[in-house]
């Protein structure tokens, strides 16, 4: 006696499987020569990608011109990348036509006028059925293809561009129009066939503009701030709107306050000019705050999971600032504010040279922020990804001694960074500057990170910070000679493909011999005290920053500040 529920099942299934079947039959078709297309699409964009940058530098330079003021912008590039992709969909519809099957005669086809009838003769299905198949595939080109196209254009007007550029009502009104014709020529006119294709080109325009150099802006007024003496502060307006900073307390180590400066008085201006900054920041959100704390927020610079940091100037002053606060969603956790309020105690203690400098904190509605001073050029891992390692030995030079006087200031005062890594020293016009001090550790204990916490970043830390031990300055030691080892090499000496294996590399086997013959090959004696420094046992070290700057030193009575302007300029950044 057979299965009572098999057979009531197999009527129902068997028309199912044959229709499953004759519709994978079908897109299976559509996928092949779909494949086809974005392949040849690429192949020819990738071909073409050195017109389609020239193209999009002239863009941005109209876009530019068209908030400053008239400017000659050459419209050769843009005419020939049009031109260009004008031959691309010629020929394709063309190779489209060479190819009769039914993927081919569905992306020969504009979504609004397919000859669902001829389609539906062919496939033996009802004109209906055919309809709602080129609709979809249809609808899923063009909505990829104006995502994508909409994505590029961002980007190509806010990458390393003015905050101004973007939010100009002329040039969002330009775009907006663009991408009404991309909608109209994509329902009307353009095969779907081209559709894909567009959204391939887009796709690469959107990586291009991502990558391009910032649009450099005119020097004047509001350029970067000239390099200031370690002890010197930049006066700002009062705040009275602002609630005052917690007081800092120093620990008993000597430190000698800096000079104070006579505060200008604020200069009233109902409506300043946009001000063009060199540092690269987004155009803020609709749900962003325009002003905290008596400053105006000019841009996004950078966000994170606890804050973000705002490109930022006094109400009334020209000069410009970074601007750190926590997220809103976070003011509610004690945990992080209490971070963040360490963070911004040590970075006011820490000397400003080589180091970034705190100018202002404060609170404002009970946001929590801090002011610091605005830095160009851009951090030290960033330039290895895009430029390679060092390949000066006065500059390597130079930056090793910088980060030994950074390192200096800080332990005078009874700090440990304990997060020295090349993400967070940034490479300016000045020299390089050490960053984020926000997992920083007064060395008496009293602000030792809780148990467990592992603060660091892996192939940059001690082997001590593995184990029990205290941790302490020669900790920032290890981590400048991994950092000076990574700025010749390109990489850390410890790093590997697995945890595991960072952690032998740092514990147990040692640095990667190749890594240190890149430091030897420019500088031989830099090299001997970078291996001093990777001594496994933290006695064995330089103690601290002052000890590893005379190591540095040692016989060549010279002029530190010099010798580190001077090789710094040799340096490309």
């Amino acid at each position: 006696m057979g299965n009572p529920g098999f057979t009531v099942a197999l009527p129902i299934a068997a028309p199912l499987a044959e229709a499953a079947s004759n519709w994978a039959s079908d897109y299976g078709e559509l996928a092949v020569d779909l494949l086809v297309v974005v392949l040849l699409a690429l192949a020819a964009r990738l071909l073409s990608l050195p017109l389609l940058r020239r193209a999009q530098r002239e863009a941005r330079g109209r876009a530019a011109a068209a908030v400053s003021g008239p400017a000659p912008v050459g419209t050769g590039a843009t005419v020939a990348e049009v031109v260009a992709c004008a031959v691309f969909a010629a020929g394709l519809e063309a190779a489209m036509f060479a190819g009769p099957n039914y993927g081919f005669d569905l992306l020969r086809s504009p979504v609004a006028f397919a000859d669902s009838r001829q389609m539906a003769i062919a496939l033996g299905l009802a004109s209906a059925d055919v309809r709602v198949r080129v609709l979809v595939v249809g609808a899923v080109l063009l909505a990829l293809w104006l995502l994508l196209a909409h994505l590029a254009r961002r980007a190509l007007l806010t990458a390393g561009m003015p905050t101004a550029v973007a939010a100009d009502g002329r040039v969002r009104g330009r775009s907006l129009l663009r991408l009404g014709l991309f909608a109209v020529a994509g329902v009307l006119v353009l095969p779907m066939g081209v559709l894909a294709a567009g959204a391939v080109f887009q796709a690469v325009a959107l990586l291009s503009a991502r990558s391009l150099p910032a649009l450099s802006a005119p020097a004047g007024p509001t350029g970067p701030a000239e390099p200031a003496e370690p002890a010197a502060a930049v006066p700002f307006p009062p705040r009275p709107e602002a609630a005052p900073a917690t007081p800092v307390t120093a620990p008993a180590t000597a430190y000698t306050p800096p000079v104070p400066v006579p505060a200008l008085a604020p200069v009233h201006s109902p409506a300043p000019a946009p001000v063009h900054s060199p540092v690269p920041h987004q155009p803020l959100n609709g749900h962003e705050p325009r002003s905290i704390g008596g400053y105006q927020l000019l841009g996004r610079i950078g966000a994170g999971g606890m804050g973000t940091v705002y490109l930022a100037r006094r109400e009334g002053a020209a000069t410009q600032v970074a601007l750190k606060t926590i997220n809103l969603e976070l003011l509610d956790d004690p945990d992080l504010l209490r971070r963040f309020q360490r963070e911004s105690e040590v970075l006011a203690m820490v000397p400003g040279a080589y180091t970034a400098r705190v100018l202002d904190t404060g609170v404002d509605a009970g946001r929590p922020f801090l002011a610091m001073e605005l830095l160009d050029g851009r951090p030290l891992d960033a330039h290895l990804r895009e430029l390679g390692p060092l390949r000066s030995p006065e500059a390597l030079r130079a930056l090793a001694l910088a980060l030994a006087v950074a390192l200096s200031g800080v332990h005078r005062l009874g700090l440990v960074h304990r997060d020295l890594k090349p993400a967070n020293i940034m490479l300016t016009s000045a020299g390089p500057r050490l960053l984020d001090f926000g997992i920083a550790a007064l060395v008496d204990g009293t602000r030792l990170t809780m148990t467990g916490a592992g603060p660091g970043t892996l192939t940059y830390m001690a082997p001590e910070q593995f184990g029990e031990e205290r941790v302490g300055t020669a900790a920032d030691v290890w981590a400048w000679a991994c950092c000076v080892v990574c700025a010749a090499h390109g990489a850390s000496p410890f790093a590997a493909t697995s945890t595991g294996g960072v952690i032998r590399r740092i514990v147990d086997t040692g640095p990667e011999p190749s890594a240190l013959a890149a430091v030897h090959a420019l500088d031989p004696a830099l090299a001997a005290t970078v291996t001093r420094a990777l001594t496994p046992d933290p006695a064995d070290r330089p103690a601290d920053g002052a000890a590893l700057l005379s190591l540095l030193t040692a016989g060549q009575p010279t002029d530190v500040r010099a010798e580190i302007t001077r090789g710094w300029n040799t340096l490309r950044l």
